[in-house]
C-alpha cells in the first residue's frame, strides 16, 4: 500500500496560520522527550496529553498532508512519532522544535 506521503511529489504547502499551529505544537509538546528517527522525530510525553496531541495530528494532515504521524499509548506515556519527506524537513523543525 502507497501512502498518502508516498503518493505527493509536490513541495509541502506554506499555508495560513503556520504560526498559530506551530504555537500549538509547541505547547503539546513542551517538555517532551525527543529522539531522532529515520526520516523524523519521536516524541514522548505524559499520556494525558493524547487527546490533544491526535486533535493536533488530524489538524495537521489537513494542512501538511505529507507528514506520517503515530501515536502509541503506553502505559502512563505518549509516544508521538512524526516522518515527513525531505521536502518537508524544515516545516518539521518548526513544529516539533527538533533544536531543543
Amino acid at each position: 500500500m502507497v501512502s498518502h506521503r508516498q503518493q505527493s511529489g509536490a513541495a509541502p504547502p506554506v499555508g495560513d496560520g503556520l504560526h498559530e499551529r506551530s504555537a500549538q505544537w509547541h505547547q503539546a509538546v513542551d517538555g517532551a522527550a525527543r529522539t531522532a528517527i529515520p526520516d523524523g522525530l519521536r516524541l514522548t510525553l505524559p499520556a494525558a496529553r493524547t487527546a490533544a496531541v491526535a486533535a493536533l495530528a488530524a489538524g495537521e494532515q489537513q494542512c501538511s498532508p505529507f507528514f506520517d504521524f503515530r501515536l502509541h499509548l503506553d502505559g502512563q506515556e505518549l509516544h508521538l512519532e512524526v516522518r515527513g519527506s525531505s521536502d518537508g524537513a524544515a516545516l518539521l523543525t518548526d513544529l516539533f522544535d527538533m533544536a531543543t
